[in-house]
């Protein structure tokens, strides 16, 4: 009898298990204290100009403002093996330590947003506790990332056929001093 019970309890937590994870498809990324990425390789794309997706904000995404700041990196898309070459994201960045704001950023034929003003802007602010929707696509030699109901438009690079995913990525000279916990659900493409 116990060793029935045993394997009724296996078989069921199986099933639970594999029902749950059917239906939840959010990933977490969680960049460690004093790390600028988590190290997971975005997921390679062929033929793909636009990517959806949906992201949780919670209280890690508060830091204290660093003397350079910049964007961290939520989510984005890259066209060809660098993304220096052509590629846009959505980002944000905490200010004053308080303010937690969401912008759009990209790179256009080796050109950074810190050289180009043009290829980076402020779309809204975020709180902890919601749940936001993006998408961002490739049209016409631009870049078009549709945040919630705000537009932000953007230079587009080379277009090539192929590229990658851009995962959650912490700043550029800075780290924060706590994990950054991200939770992006892709929508199917």
């Amino acid at each position: 009898m116990n060793q029935r019970v045993w394997y009724f309890l296996v078989v069921l937590s199986i099933i639970i298990i594999s029902f749950s994870s059917c239906n939840n498809n959010w990933k977490t990324y969680v960049v460690k204290a004093g790390d600028h990425s988590t190290n997971d390789l975005g997921s390679p794309l062929l033929n793909v100009d636009k990517i959806g997706f949906s992201f949780k904000v919670n209280s890690s995404w508060y830091y204290p403002q660093p003397e350079s700041p910049g964007w961290n990196k939520i989510r984005g898309i890259s066209h060809g093996q660098h993304q220096e070459n052509s590629s846009s994201r959505l980002g944000y960045q905490c200010l004053d330590d308080t303010l937690l704001v969401v912008g759009a950023y990209c790179y256009v034929d080796g050109v950074s947003p810190q050289e180009n003003p043009a290829q980076k802007g402020i779309i809204d602010t975020i709180q902890p506790g919601k749940v936001y929707h993006c998408t961002i696509s490739r049209e016409n030699g631009k870049y078009i990332i549709q945040f919630e109901k705000k537009r932000w438009e953007g230079p587009a690079g080379k277009n090539l056929d192929w590229g990658y995913l851009l995962n959650p990525y912490v700043g550029g000279e800075f780290t924060f001093d706590h994990n950054w916990v991200v939770e992006i659900k892709d929508v199917k493409r």
